[in-house]
C-alpha cells in the first residue's frame, strides 16, 4: 500500500486557539442581521439600476441634441 505523507498545516496550539477563536468569539447569524443586508444590497441594486436608466436617458438626449433626425429606432 502507498502511504501519502501530509504534513499538518498548523501545530496542535494553533489549531487550539484558531478553534477557540472561531467557536467562542464568532457572532450568531441573526435575522435582523440578514435582513438588514438583504435590505442593503436592495438598496444598492435599485440605486444601480436608475444610474443605468439616468445614463440611458442622458445618452438619447445628447443623440437627439446632435442629430435632429434622430427618431430612437434600433435600425
Amino acid at each position: 500500500m502507498n502511504h501519502v505523507y501530509t504534513p499538518n498545516l498548523m501545530s496542535d496550539a494553533l489549531e487550539r486557539a484558531y478553534a477557540y477563536t472561531i467557536l467562542n468569539e464568532s457572532q450568531p447569524l441573526g435575522l435582523t442581521k440578514g435582513l438588514r443586508a438583504a435590505g442593503r444590497a436592495l438598496r444598492r441594486g435599485a440605486k444601480a439600476v436608475g444610474r443605468g436608466v439616468a445614463n440611458m436617458i442622458n445618452a438619447q438626449a445628447e443623440a437627439r441634441a446632435r442629430n435632429m433626425l434622430y427618431n430612437r429606432t434600433h435600425w
